[in-house]
């Protein structure tokens, strides 16, 4: 019977940390969970730090021959039959005894819930706590903050299995894929919220060999060719969410905004922050839409259109390319339909389980009243009370 929590890492050259990492789980205060280590291009010296863990009828290992990367060994590990909960852990990452189970209390209260995770505490070369608000709302609401925000703290969660078999897998391209953690996540947030719970029991490591510090160190163009893939990613996550034409123009520029646009408060992987950056993000942006074939994710006036007729109109022109969308969104209209209907199917399902979870916790809780009044019982016959 697989465990209601399946543990996840994807491992190479970790041979330094990885047994810390192990050791934590291994002390978790709820027990029903297992643990897939995935090693990465035959690495080793990361097999043998991890041996000794195998004891544990939990742990199993898994060696890959050829390199996966990152990304690679992710998915991979998504492809694996999964519990109710499937929980990323990075090789060098520890957290509190009591992580699953405060997690899973909330989670079991909340089963809309896609992601439960807790507040993040750093140590090695930094000391200080992430903290991210919870993502509630009805799926453009959450889509939105989401996007405003761009953060990667839910993925080190508790992530629910149905909501991971309608995001999934995580999009692969050039760059390692180190700005596709958000599209996924936000791919998973169309399935039901974020929560938080305000308690700093996962604790991150932060070190040079960090993949995302590593990743930093990139040239700009690496860097501008990499945040190119957050715009057509969150089009490709947030457009089959949208019911109509002036949803989907909503959120084609919400999103280019996001992107190109440097405010205030927001995260940039790297920044505009002029107009000349700003304008060269946007072209970049649209020559990554192109080259990935996606053009019909975007509505824009059409050239020959405008040109055409001096007397043209913005409105025009857009109704011309509205037209060319129609099936597109009917397709798409197909597909969220679809979605809702097997999300609905899930919900259901899983507040059912939560039921059956509730009405067996309250009948122990009368069995044991029962046991205690007749131990009370017999205790004041026995001395003549």
């Amino acid at each position: 019977m697989t465990a209601r929590i399946t543990v996840g890492m994807p491992l190479h050259n970790g041979q330094d940390l990885v047994a810390e990492a192990l050791s934590a789980l291994q002390a978790q205060t709820f027990t029903d969970f297992e643990v897939i280590i995935s090693v990465d291009g035959n690495d080793q010296a990361s097999a043998k730090a991890c041996r000794p863990f195998l004891a544990d009828s939990r742990f199993r290992m898994v060696i890959h021959e050829e390199r996966l990367d990152w990304v690679g060994n992710f998915n991979w590990l998504l492809e694996q039959p999964i519990g109710e909960f499937f929980c990323y852990r990075q090789h060098d990452d520890t957290t509190a005894p009591d992580f699953f189970e405060k997690l899973l209390a909330v989670a079991d209260q909340r089963p809309d819930a896609a992601i439960v995770y807790a507040d993040c505490q750093f140590f090695g070369e930094a000391s200080h706590i992430e903290a991210e608000p919870s993502i509630e709302g009805d799926t453009h609401q959450r889509l939105k903050r989401f996007i405003k925000r761009i953060t990667a703290t839910p993925c080190r969660g508790i992530i629910r299995k149905d909501a991971i078999a309608q995001a999934g897998p995580v999009r692969v391209d050039e760059f390692r894929s180190n700005q596709q953690i958000f599209v996924w996540l936000a791919k998973v947030l169309r399935w039901g919220s974020f929560l938080r719970l305000p308690e700093p029991i996962y604790l991150r490591r932060l070190h040079d060999d960090n993949y995302h510090k590593q990743m930093r160190l990139s040239s700009d163009e690496e860097k501008l060719g990499a945040w190119t893939t957050v715009f057509t990613g969150f089009l490709e996550a947030v457009l089959p969410t949208c019911a109509s034409v002036e949803e989907r123009l909503f959120f084609q520029h919400f999103i280019l905004d996001r992107v190109c646009v440097s405010r205030e408060g927001q995260t940039y992987w790297i920044r505009p922050n002029t107009p000349e950056k700003s304008g060269t993000f946007i072209r970049k942006c649209f020559e990554r839409l192109a080259a990935e074939g996606s053009m019909d994710r975007w509505i824009a006036p059409d050239p020959a259109v405008a040109s055409g007729d001096a007397a043209t109109t913005l409105a025009d022109a857009f109704a011309a390319q509205a037209d060319k969308h129609r099936l597109a969104m009917q397709q798409t209209a197909t597909e969220r339909d679809r979605l809702r209907q097997e999300n609905a199917r899930l919900k259901s399902r899983n507040e059912a389980k939560t039921r059956r979870v509730r009405r067996l916790a309250r009948k122990n809780r009368k069995l044991g009243k029962s046991k205690a009044s007749r131990l009370a019982r017999a205790t004041r016959r026995l001395f003549g009370q």
